[in-house]
């Protein structure tokens, strides 16, 4: 990713599906049929900008794409909110941990920058208030985008640290021999990880909203060991009295 060509449409810095295969290690074929698959969630002009005849001859020429593109009778660009909803598809560790940085160290935010009273007067005299309203727009819809995304490196180091903090005294501590058994707590998290899993309806906890932190945390600290898990720490754990 750190050789990922920057490809731009009209100022707008976008991927093709070429370089989202490659970045999200999958292949062009699995991208352009989660895209057929769930078509009507893509909306055009906000997750892709899709370009045919002239004009895609010219943009292809113009950046020098070499990737069977010159054939195809349709060129999709994705933005950014498109890269997102391939990495909901995908749904692997590699396309989050992708996307994250994707985020971060490629793709372009509009800046808002205060304006002065000057400034704003100015724009009323040239009639363009309605650029300001945009603007602010953009910078609303951007703000909610990102609670919308899944947890970033932040959050998943605390929803860690809730888990550990919550197993480890359920185990009787790290000295226990519950806790030392591998394979007993390795049952423990697993069942705690099913119960985040079921609760908000994905396939790793890595793919829970940003917004949903909080929530994940407040199940973490609610959760209660079943039964035959209970029994079998206690069963454990019995064990080191025995043994004294």
């Amino acid at each position: 990713m750190n050789n990922l060509q920057i490809t731009e449409y009209k100022s707008i810095r976008v991927l093709t599906t070429q370089q989202i295969a490659e970045a999200y290690g999958s292949d062009t074929r699995v991208i352009s049929n989660n895209f057929n698959r769930n078509k009507e969630r893509y909306i055009e002009g906000k997750h892709y900008i899709c370009l045919e005849d002239g004009e895609k001859r010219e943009f292809v020429d113009h950046h020098q794409i070499d990737d069977g593109s010159k054939k195809a009778s349709k060129l999709y660009l994705w933005t950014e909110k498109g890269a997102f909803l391939h990495a909901k598809s995908l749904n692997t560790d590699t396309a989050w941990e992708v996307y994250d940085r994707l985020v971060d160290n490629y793709f372009e935010k509009p800046k808002v920058v205060p304006m002065t009273t000057d400034q704003k007067i100015q724009l009323l005299a040239q009639g363009n208030v309605e650029l300001t309203e945009k603007v602010n727009s953009i910078d609303k819809d951007l703000q909610e985008f990102k609670q919308d995304m899944p947890l970033l490196a932040l959050e998943c180091q605390r929803i860690t640290w809730a888990k550990n903090n919550k197993i480890v005294p359920l185990m009787g501590g790290k000295s226990s021999p519950a806790y030392r058994n591998r394979s007993l707590r390795t049952k423990v998290y697993k069942d705690l990880d099913k119960q985040l899993k079921r609760e908000f309806g994905v396939d790793t906890y890595k793919a829970i909203k940003r917004n949903q932190c909080n929530l994940a945390v407040k199940i973490i600290e609610a959760y209660k060991l079943p039964m035959f898990l209970k029994e079998e720490i206690d069963a454990e754990n019995a064990q080191m009295s025995f043994e004294v």
